[in-house]
Parts: structure tokens; sequence; C-alpha cells
């Protein structure tokens, strides 16, 4: 089938365009590819046509699971560039692993497990209020390369506040 064809050939995107298939069966109109699609199990969501469930290609599942590893041993100590790069975990294989929810992206070239935000929050919160990017640092056992994104997207999702002085807030 067209789709599953399309799929290993695009290993890690997160499903075919409707508007591809479409063009490919020579459809006049997308709404007609939903008709198309009745019976064969394949699903529409966000404009991709996919298997329910279909999951990271094989390399890519594999590199995954060392940086999971990793990030159980050290929830907030994120895979430097090189050792990306060592597994051939690029831009595009990351965002991959985000949309199939094993990683969270914190910033550009930084990705934490999925329970990041709540495990970090957990953590800021138990600390004497407010507090700088240093203590927080500390709390959660990382680099200021992964703290200063964490607490923005924390502030982001009004987990946290930044106060004028710079030192933050659990809400």
């Amino acid at each position: 089938m067209t789709v599953q064809r399309w799929a290993a050939e695009h290993d890690i995107a997160a499903g075919m365009p409707l508007e591809a298939l479409r063009q490919r069966v020579g459809l006049p109109t997308a709404e007609l590819v939903s008709e198309l699609l009745d019976g064969t199990g394949l699903e529409v969501a966000d404009g991709l046509v996919r298997s329910p469930g279909a999951g990271l290609p094989p390399r890519v599942d594999k590199a995954v699971r060392t940086v999971e590893e990793w990030l159980a041993a050290e929830p907030f100590r994120a895979p430097e560039a090189d050792e990306l790069a060592e597994l051939r975990l690029g831009a595009r294989e990351l965002a991959a692993a985000v949309r199939a929810g094993r990683l969270t992206r914190v910033g550009d070239g930084v990705v934490l497990g999925p329970d990041a935000f709540a495990r970090a929050a957990a953590i800021l919160a138990a600390l004497p209020q407010p507090f700088t990017v240093s203590d927080a640092r500390r709390a959660l056992g990382t680099t200021r390369r992964v703290a200063v994104p964490l607490l923005e997207q924390l502030d982001a999702l009004r987990i946290t506040r930044r106060d004028a002085d710079g030192t933050r807030t659990v809400l």
C-alpha cells in the first residue's frame, strides 16, 4: 500500500501528508481520502495518514532507549551534542522521539525525559522561594545549559514566574 511504502522511505516522519496521499491516488479532494481509508486500519491525525501506534524506526528507538537509560540515572543531565551525534540522533530523530512522547524538547539541542517539567516543578517547589538559576541548577543536578531553557519553559507553562530581579518562584 502507498502509505506503508511512504513510511518506509521516510522512516522518522510522523506520517504521510494527507495532501501527498490525495495526489498520489489521484483524488480530486482531501475529503475523499478519509472515505478511501475506511476499513484500512489507517488513521488521519494533524493532516497526516499513519498506522495507529506507529513507533520509531528500530535504529532511532535503540538510540532513544540509550538516552532514556541515561536520563533514568540523571534526569536533568541532557545529552551533549557530541553524545547525540554519536547515537545518530539529529534534529529529525529527536523531533520524532518528542512526537512519540519519549523525550521532551527543552531548548535547542536540549532534550529530557517526558516527565521533566513535573519532576523539576516538584524539586523546585521544595527550595526556599524565590530561588536563583544557580539554586535551581544545584537542586536539579544539572548545568546552566539545561537549567536556563528548562526554567524558561517552566515560566512559559506558568509553573514558575520570573521576577524582575531574575529570581523565580514556583506558582
